[in-house]
């Protein structure tokens, strides 16, 4: 099977026949040599041109396939052939016979083909595991549900959730992809059974990474996760080794494009090595083939990270295995917004839950002014601001408009928070043309006061200048 040029088994709760692997542990061999061994095997077997579709999306250097109308239709009509080659499919077709118009639907469909990058016949072998495992979890009721809930998790659930193990940043790397950051020592374990915290971190799981499928850019431009260990003891070794297993079985069957998986670990500890042994055995070769594993302190795996894109300071978890839940507080209250909204307007045209990189924000605070698509829109006012202030009233709204127009052109949105729904929807061209008409005023009137001057240097995320705010001092 083909994943992007990359051949790909999917392997997990009931797919197809996995091989068991044993780890070749040498006396002179540690874990993490053995894990390099796996993935250095798994990179033999591709081809140069394979090997560079690997490289391309850990790093987010991969081109988003150009979905013409062509490429669609072909794809679909292909996959529906390859479904009706799977033999082991009866989740599937128990969902089919429940609503025949979500199985079948071109954009829940589509949501597969992306995440294969467009292979049908591995789409449609993710289309039955995802029924599969979805029956396993939740049962018969929420099988064809297009979205899973809080309500459908249940109240444990919910709860375990909430602790933060696992969070949503809430700004996308500087390629545009989603970031799930997941520390393991967050967990109460203490809270309930071992059981009953696996089971119900399994069900938080699948609804945190199924959110992450329902955004469009999501499904094109993939998902990155972070696992920090740090914090981590084996002092509940078992349970730490069945959750990570059953983590991996989500990972696997929820449609998302899964691009890269950084390992964080302090090499001074065992534990995480042999965790992460069962991870790449766990995994299937799409995954394996696109870890990476970064030794040392939580700063210094941060530090390394940053050469990947990722917003490294938002990460939410400490040294000491601590965990900073503002974010994800914020992020639980928009999906309960979300929720309730769609209760009621299943629809809702040009909203999103995670705004693309080069969006302008609506908003106040840091995380806005750090907004690649607000620094961005701060460089264009600063490169006009000179004309525009020499400019009639008619030529400023004129310029104004040019600027939403050079936005727009690099397929930049002018996003704002709707308190209802939860969610960012797109403003009109007046609203935007009166956001760039403000941020030229707001620029003068503070360069009249000689506050600050604004000069620029490279973004530290890559792509572009940013503005950098500089006082005078008096």
């Amino acid at each position: 099977m083909v994943r992007g040029g990359c051949r790909v088994e999917i392997c997990g709760l009931g797919m197809g026949e996995s091989p068991r692997r044993k780890m070749q542990v040498g006396k002179r061999n540690t874990a993490d040599d053995d894990v390099d061994k796996i993935v250095a095997a798994e990179m033999e077997k591709l081809s140069l041109k394979e090997r560079e579709v690997v490289y391309e999306d850990v790093h987010g250097v991969s081109d988003v396939v150009q979905e013409t109308p062509e490429l669609i239709a072909n794809c679909l009509e292909r996959m529906d052939r390859e479904i009706d080659l799977i033999n082991e499919k009866d989740a599937y077709e128990q969902a089919k016979l429940q609503s025949l118009d979500l199985v079948t639907g071109r954009q829940f469909r589509l949501s597969f083909l992306r995440f294969a990058s467009f292979d049908p016949r591995m789409a449609a072998l993710h289309l039955a595991h995802y029924f599969r495992v979805k029956l396993e979890l939740f049962g018969t009721g929420t099988l064809t549900r297009s979205r899973i809930t809080l309500e459908d998790i249940g109240e444990e659930a919910t709860r375990v959730l909430e602790l933060g193990s696992m969070q949503v940043l809430p700004n996308r790397d500087s390629k545009g992809r989603a970031v799930i950051a997941f520390a393991p020592s967050a967990l109460e374990f203490e809270m309930a059974s071992h059981n009953d915290l696996i089971s119900n971190m399994t069900k938080a799981v699948w609804y945190l990474v199924s959110t992450l499928s329902e955004d469009e850019e999501t499904q094109k431009k993939g998902v990155v996760v972070v696992l920090s260990m740090s914090g981590l003891s084996d002092r509940h070794e078992k349970c730490h080794r069945t959750l990570l297993r059953r983590l991996t079985m989500i990972a696997q069957a929820v449609p998302y494009r899964f691009v890269c998986l950084h390992y964080c670990y302090n090499s001074s500890s065992s534990f995480p090595l042999a965790l992460l042994s069962i991870l790449a055995l766990a995994a299937n070769s799409l995954i394996r083939v696109r870890m990476r594993t970064h030794k040392g302190s939580l700063s210094e795996c941060l530090y390394k990270l940053m050469s990947f894109g990722i917003p490294v300071q938002e990460f939410p978890f400490t040294e000491d295995g601590g965990i900073q839940l503002a974010s994800h507080e914020k992020w639980l209250e928009k999906r309960r917004k979300k929720e309730s909204y769609l209760s009621m307007h299943p629809q809702i045209q040009g909203a999103v839950d995670l705004p693309s990189k080069y969006d302008v924000l609506w908003g106040r605070g840091k995380h806005i002014f750090r907004h690649p698509g607000n620094r961005l829109l701060h460089e264009l006012v600063e490169t006009y601001y000179d004309q525009y202030n020499q400019l009639s009233r008619e030529g400023k709204t004129n310029l104004a408009d040019q600027v939403v127009a050079v936005v727009h052109g690099y397929s930049g949105r002018f996003m704002k928070p709707d308190n209802e729904s939860g969610m960012w929807v797109e403003a009109s061209n007046m609203e935007a043309r009166e956001k760039v008409s403000h941020k030229f005023r707001h620029s003068r009137a503070v360069s009249l006061k000689g506050v600050y001057r604004i000069s620029t240097e490279p973004i530290a995320a890559g792509g572009g200048k940013r503005s950098r705010m500089m006082f005078n001092g008096s």
